[in-house]
Parts: structure tokens; sequence; C-alpha cells
């Protein structure tokens, strides 16, 4: 899912995330909401809110297991943006639940704290996030450092690409357009097969013996001695498998086993291919793209015939959205900004206390919400980030 650099110079190469701490995320809440939802939601204060700070947890996994500790469902919990897991973050989540369950909590490296009561959070309800992160293992010089860093901070001035990161997608195993297009084209079980067989380099070994197995066994009892292969830290594969090895024939019913913010990762991640691919064409312009959903209007501009293309060559159709095969996930549209500007842009340069010899440039920047900190790293380092 790789589109290119869009600023000028080499680059300073190093790498990201050598330790979790080198990437920290704190959330910045919504402070100011439009008047109608203002009205509309001014008597909604039954719900508690708090900051969760977790290391190394995925969002979901983390909200899963405070479900698990408490005995809930993890739906039982509202977000306003997903999160790294190979990171430090601090956001806020809102719930039902009452804060005499929630303050009992004990888990490892995810603290719970500053509870209040307010109204309940919905995707993008925040203001952006703040990164810290630490660019390690970098082999230039300080004055080639110093230089390059310059070219780039002067040139994020004038905005990058707002390209949906590598992280929509999947970085060891990029498939969740791929399940996406299967959905869309009302094909769970081709869907469900993609999520549970499809094998990558990067995996471990025994996840990649696991899948082919599966693959050449899709049956209720492959299901069940696929169970016996798959690795405990594949919960959500395992909580499929669970579900058809003893109703092998439902594949929207092991499909629904996931939980619905993940479920509804995979259309999306369609819907942020398609954004990709026409920003591809346009670029940083001042203008909004379309995010396209069941209820886009496309009309005979330029824009819209070149969204027009890219749905040919991707072979979907905006009716696709409604995803009518599957209750409740249909995908309405929207607009996302072309152009990305990462405001307070800072960095420094260290002697990197773990790679001999190397230096390590510690950035910090802010980016609004829905934004993503891996391709302003793009920019900056100009290798895999």
């Amino acid at each position: 899912m790789f589109y290119g650099y869009y600023t000028k110079g080499e680059g300073i190469g190093g790498r990201i995330k050598q330790r979790i701490e080198d990437f920290k995320v704190d959330e910045i809440p919504k402070k100011v909401f439009p008047l109608h939802e203002k009205l509309k939601r001014e008597d909604d204060k039954k719900y508690t809110i708090f900051w969760m700070e977790k290391f190394n947890w995925d969002t979901q996994g983390a909200l899963m297991a405070i479900a698990n500790f408490i005995r809930t469902n993890p739906n039982n919990f509202s977000i306003a943006g997903t999160k790294d897991k190979r990171a430090i973050t601090k956001q806020r989540i809102s719930t039902e639940i009452g804060l005499d369950r929630l303050k009992h909590v004990r888990i490892k490296d995810i603290k719970l704290y500053d509870f209040s009561v307010g109204r309940k959070l919905e995707l993008g309800d925040l203001d952006g996030n703040m990164f810290e992160i630490v660019v390690r293992d970098v082999d230039l010089k300080k004055d080639v450092i110093e230089k390059q860093m310059s070219i780039v901070d002067k040139e994020l001035e004038n905005g990058i690409p707002n390209y949906f990161g590598p992280q929509r997608f999947g970085i060891t195993r990029p498939i969740t357009h791929l399940v996406g297009k299967e959905l869309l084209k009302g094909d769970v079980e081709g869907a469900l097969k993609i999520y549970l067989c499809e094998i990558f380099p990067n995996e471990a070994e025994e996840s990649k013996k696991a899948r082919e197995f599966l693959g050449k066994n899709w049956n209720k009892k492959g299901f069940r001695k696929a169970l016996n292969l798959y690795p405990d830290r594949l919960r959500y594969e395992r909580i499929i498998l669970e579900y058809l090895a003893e109703r092998p024939e439902n594949f929207q019913g092991a499909f629904r086993q996931l939980p619905k913010r993940l479920r509804k990762l995979f259309p999306n991640a369609v819907q942020s291919l398609i954004f990709n691919r026409v920003l591809k064409k346009i670029g940083p312009i001042d203008r909004e793209l379309p995010i396209v959903g069941f209820d886009t209007v496309l009309g005979r501009d330029n824009l819209s015939g070149l969204v027009k293309k890219v749905l040919r060559e991707e072979q979907i159709k905006i009716s696709d959205f409604k995803l009518k095969s599957l209750k409740n996930m249909k995908c309405s549209g929207g607009f996302r900004k072309a152009k990305l500007i990462p405001k307070g842009f800072e960095w420094e340069i260290e002697k990197d206390e773990i790679n001999e010899g190397k230096n390590k440039i510690i950035i910090k920047f802010t980016l609004p919400s829905g934004s993503y900190a891996t391709v302003v790293l793009g920019e900056v380092m100009k290798n895999d980030v």
C-alpha cells in the first residue's frame, strides 16, 4: 500500500519502535462541538468517561481484556479513535458501565484513570493526537541529519498527501481491504478464508502452518483440528474457528463473532484504498476528497470522473457499500482533507544509547483526527517505516 514519497531530500533512514516506549501518542479531547450536536445530546449524561493508558496493547485487545475482567461485552465501550499497539498511548473511553466496576480493573500494562460523567464518545470525537517518536539507528552524521531534517521540516509546512497509513490495511498481514472487498461482493465465506488462511512472509512459522492446514481442510473437521494449531495470540481467528467448529455452514454468524468495531474496519479499508488511489493521482490540493460510501453522489466534474475510474478498476460499485448480506454493516460516505500539515513539528538529535555509533532523532508533532504519523515519518525517513 505504498504510494511514494512527496517531499524532496533523501531522508534520514533509521527505524521506529525499536523500543515500545519510543512511540508515544496522547489523544487531544474535542473541546468544541457543533451547535446541532450539543442540542441533540445535551441530556446525554449517563456515560462513564475515563482515560486508558496502555503499553503494547492494540485498542480492541485492551477493551476486550477489560471486558473480560468485569465480565461484559467489549461492544459496551466506545472510543474516539484507535491507537497503535507497539506504543505507549493515552485515549478516552466511554461506557454505560458504572465506576464501581471499572475502578477495580487490574490488567498488566493497562491503566484506567480520571473518571468522569458525560456523553457517549463517537469515532472522531477528538481534535487530534500528539506524537513523540524516537527514530533510532540513524547511520548519518549530525550535520547531514540537520540538513535532511531542515529540508523536510520546511516542506511539511506546505503539506503532504493525507493518505490513510499502512495500519489501515494491516502491517504484517495487509489483508484488511481484501477481506473488505469480499464482504462488498457478499461473499462472507470468501472473506473468512482470506482472514483465516492467507499467509504472509513475516508471520511466525506456527501461524503459517496453521493457516496452510486450514486452507487445505476447509470443513467442520478442519475447523476443529485447526483450533489445536492456531496459537492463543490469534484470538480473533480462534473465536471464529470455535464458532465454525459447531456451525460450519453459518459464515455470517461466524463473522459476527468479531467485535463490531473490527467488522467495520474491513469495508472501511476499501474506502481508504479508493481514497488513497484518488489522492495519489491528484496530490495534496487545498480541498476535500470524497470517501466513497453507499450514499455518495458523484457528478460529471473531473474529480468525480477520477473516482469513477478508480471504482471501475477496483471492480466496486457505490451500492456495494450497502453490504446487504450483513446486518448493520452499511458504510456511508464522507469527505477527508487531501492535504496534511503537521503542527508543532520539532526535532532534536542525540546519541543512540542502544545502537552503538548511531544517532537517534526525537520528533514531536500534532496531527488532526484520522491522520497517520507513519505518513509523516515516511517523508522524514524515506524508507520502510
